[in-house]
């Protein structure tokens, strides 16, 4: 037995092994205290596993997230008749993004930037409402209400032109005598396209004014699409799995550049068109100058068909009307030769545009070659008619950025010995 009374020396306690604490740990010589080994666990049990490899987990999470988009998808078809002006809206705000950006790298912030294209926008519109409409309307209504009386001299006019060159033209296979009778003939593709645009247009106008809440609910939602426009396209990113959301970042932004450049050079070329014809017409004494730059400008925006439908239009209130011709030069109603020009003038300004300025304006905005947009024209042409003529271009451009990225070499320079005659062969 030890003897624990004062003044008695304490037990060797370093012949003792271990002794246990009353916390369960294991008291050492050292002094430390380690704790004792958990007990094993019993082994996991297996998660069942479902078809696809999928768990119960993952399958509940399938099905959910599919009710949920049907239902969303009812809710959007049912609600269908309000949705064209928030799309609207939030195209607009894509493609006016790159004006926004080029403005907060120059110190603007976001709102601010907004605010200031919709300030120049204001301008805009109220210099056209000011100073165009109200001429432009006048002018339209002339010739709404003589329409009646031009087509009466037109008819005549091609009356005595057809009954006069009829031999020549049964040569063409024309053997049509009347106005009314080459009108009603089977009609031609040339004949087709213009009717097809005419058509397009009509439609147009004929929406945007049974909805006139639009041009409330458009401008509205595009300063808040405008505003949030970062935010919104990050969530959409994000969507999408991690390791993709730098190639779908860079890819996107190049592709809503541009669809942006191409509206905003399309936007300048029909402005500028339209200028010219009206400063031309409004030189040659045309008593509907204003009118038909209005027309010319909105008509361009289909290529090669829209210009042509404006000469035409041009000649044919030119013929009928007489006009002051240089400010001094009395023109005769009923003047051919003066209808003539009139409608070469137009052709030729069309030709200038469209050989020169559209494809470096339009075309280079968007980083194509002329060759390449031309052939886009006539290609979106070829497979969707009139809306595949406009949106030809960016398309194309967008066929480009995705050929680029998945194909880097064709983004590259070919190489320089290529460039230059090669040796002759021995």
């Amino acid at each position: 037995m030890t003897d624990l009374r004062p003044g008695s020396e304490s037990p060797d306690i370093g012949t003792d092994p271990a002794i246990e604490s009353p916390a369960g740990s294991v008291l050492h010589p050292d002094a430390h205290l380690l704790p004792l080994e958990p007990e094993p666990r019993p082994p996991m049990l297996m998660r069942a596993v479902y078809p696809f490899g999928l768990s119960l987990r993952g399958w509940r999470r399938i099905i959910l997230t599919g009710i949920f988009i049907l239902l969303a998808l009812s809710f959007l078809w049912r609600v269908q008749a309000i949705l064209p002006p928030f799309i609207i809206a939030f195209i607009l705000a894509a493609i006016l993004d790159p004006i926004v950006r080029y403005l907060e790298k120059h110190g603007k912030t976001r709102v601010q930037s907004v605010l200031l294209l919709y300030l120049l926008g204001l301008l805009c519109f109220i210099f056209v409402l000011a100073l165009v409409v109200p001429g432009a309307t006048r002018q339209i209504e002339e010739l709404t209400g003589n329409a009646n009386a031009y087509y009466d001299i037109v008819r005549k006019t091609s009356d005595s032109w057809l009954a006069r060159n009829a031999g020549i033209l049964r040569f063409f296979g024309v053997r049509q005598h009347t106005f009314n009778a080459l009108m009603s003939q089977k009609p031609g593709p040339l004949q087709d396209k213009v009717t097809e645009a005419f058509n397009t247009l009509t439609a147009i106008l004929q929406g945007i004014a049974s909805q006139a809440v639009w041009l409330i609910i458009i401008p509205v939602a595009t300063f808040f699409f405008l505003r949030d426009y970062t935010g919104l396209r990050a969530r959409i990113i994000a969507v999408f799995p991690a390791r993709l959301h730098a190639e779908i970042d860079v890819v996107s932004r190049d592709i809503v550049d541009v669809f942006s450049a191409y509206i905003q050079g399309l936007t300048k070329i029909c402005s500028l068109f339209g200028g010219t014809v009206f400063v031309i017409l409004y030189l040659l004494g045309h008593k509907y100058a204003l009118f038909l730059g209005l027309m010319a400008a909105a008509f361009y925006v289909v290529p090669i068909i829209g210009p042509w439908i404006v000469a035409v239009t041009a000649g044919m209130l030119a013929y009928s009307e007489p006009h002051l011709a240089l400010f001094f030069i009395h023109v005769p109603a009923n003047s051919f030769a003066y209808a003539f020009i009139v409608s070469l003038c137009i052709i030729v300004s069309q030709m200038l545009f469209d050989q020169i300025l559209y494809p470096r304006v339009v075309g280079g905005s968007v980083g194509l070659h002329p060759i390449v947009s031309i052939f886009a024209l006539l290609s979106g042409a070829t497979l969707f008619g009139i809306v595949g003529m406009v949106v030809a271009v960016p398309v194309a451009g967008s066929i480009q950025i995705l050929l680029n990225y998945f194909f880097p070499r064709l983004a590259k320079p070919p190489p320089s010995h290529l460039l230059t005659e090669p040796p002759p062969l021995r």
